[in-house]
């Protein structure tokens, strides 16, 4: 017979495998995510081709990269909450088991929650500053106009590609700190709350919105 500490480990571990399952799934399918890259490309193909665009190609990279930096921004200071919640907790946590683990009022798979939430946020701000990094180098690159050469193009539709690629995995990052949040009151509840969170992200995955 298992203890309830195991099954909210098993839990935390069937968490864990269940969202890496679906986004492996998920990369192989031609889903919204997939259609946004072409989009963008697209975009970029059609402003480089016309003279005198530059300037709203430069404005809109602009609000992209405002809305990055917005998330990197957010994440940095969600993650010196979480270190400032989690870092006494866990200094206490020790002291108290060392001197008697019955009275641990803090779970170690708890813990290792609040270090799940801190490795989370610092994964979703990492991607936001390459968004960023990537859409202020683009901005000089579509600056070009008809002056770009071909190698500027083709750098420039790589670079959209990874600006959009970084940005949505940097918002899809902070989605899956639900369940972790959740968890830290309930393990148990962290295995259900991925599923819940993958249903919802399968549901807005759809390529097209009446599919």
């Amino acid at each position: 017979m298992l203890s309830a500490d195991v099954w909210r480990w098993l839990a935390l571990a069937g968490a864990a495998i269940a969202i890496l399952a679906f986004e492996r799934h998920q990369r192989r399918r031609q889903t919204a995510r997939q259609r946004h890259v072409t989009m963008r490309e697209r975009w970029l193909d059609a402003l480089m081709a016309r003279p005198g665009q530059e300037i709203v190609a430069v404005q809109t990279l602009r609000n992209s990269l405002m809305a990055a930096s917005i998330v990197a921004s957010t994440t940095v200071i969600a993650i010196m909450g979480t270190i400032s919640l989690v870092g006494p907790v866990a200094a206490h946590l020790a002291l108290r088991i060392a001197e008697s683990p019955e009275e641990a009022a803090v779970r170690p798979v708890q813990l290792t929650i609040g270090g799940l939430l801190v490795i989370v946020l610092f994964s979703a701000f990492l991607f936001a500053t390459q968004s960023a990094r990537f859409y202020n180098h683009l901005s000089y690159l579509v600056g070009f106009g008809a002056a770009a050469s071909d190698d500027d193009r083709v750098t420039a539709r790589h670079y959209v590609a990874l600006a959009g690629r970084y940005y949505s995995d940097s918002l899809r990052t902070m989605v899956y700190l639900a369940p972790l949040v959740v968890g830290l009151f309930e393990p148990m509840a962290v295995l259900p709350g991925a599923l819940a969170v993958i249903m919802v992200l399968a549901y807005f995955d759809r390529r097209h919105p009446a599919a």
